[in-house]
């Protein structure tokens, strides 16, 4: 159960967190606050102070913690995809962050063609290892705007433990992103934020940031 203490530890990160977007942002941002292994508890709290994008990484917490949210809010899929997730989620999910594939991008449209979609891309680093290659995006986002497929923009992770690749991946990620007239830029996380702001994000997802250690329960 959460209390008094755990609003004032979630509100204190999340002005500290504030202060550093308006003083690094580059564009005008939004905050997406990951509540991965957190309850609808610290949701509703993160809500309180003024949050309204969340983003979850499996469909299965999603669904469990959607109708014990008190607000109205925008939830974002960031975790990896796949057909029978897109399947049990799209009548909740509105920004789709970790799309691999051009099934993917379809199934989700098909589902709901008012769903933002974010190209991962591989531009370095393991973690994105099953993004687009940069060489795959001038053809593949020819062909979902052709198909009428809202391609709101790109996502990408940083090299853990190397923040100067890390600079490198999110700056190559925002000329992509201007350079296909996109929007969104999906980057930085708890670790890498303050980089992805230098860089030009225009979404931050952060959990362990705000909401502190994830429980082991």
């Amino acid at each position: 159960m959460t209390n008094g203490s755990d609003y004032e530890k979630i509100q204190d990160r999340l002005e500290e967190i504030n202060e550093i977007v308006a003083a690094k942002a580059q564009n005008q941002v939004n905050l997406i606050a990951v509540t991965k292994g957190f309850t609808h508890e610290e949701v509703n709290i993160a809500t309180e102070l003024g949050i309204k994008n969340f983003g979850e990484n499996y469909a299965q917490e999603l669904l469990a913690k959607n109708p014990l949210v008190d607000a109205e809010i925008n939830w974002h899929f960031i975790g990896q995809l796949q057909s029978n997730k897109i399947k049990k989620v799209s009548h909740l999910v509105d920004v789709w962050h970790s799309v691999t594939s051009l099934k993917l991008a379809r199934e989700i449209h098909n589902r709901n063609d008012q769903a933002k979609i974010l190209l991962q891309v591989s531009v370095s680093g393991p973690s994105n290892s099953k993004g687009f290659e940069v060489e795959e995006l001038p053809d593949l986002i020819s062909q979902l705007r052709d198909e009428n497929i809202d391609v709101s923009g790109l996502m990408t992770m940083g090299v853990p433990g190397d923040m100067v690749a890390t600079r490198f991946v999110f700056k190559r990620l925002r000329q992509l992103a201007d350079t296909f007239e996109l929007s969104e830029c999906s980057m930085g996380m708890s670790d890498d934020f303050e980089i992805a702001l230098e860089c030009g994000s225009s979404m931050i997802r952060i959990g362990s940031a705000i909401f502190g250690n994830r429980r082991l329960d």
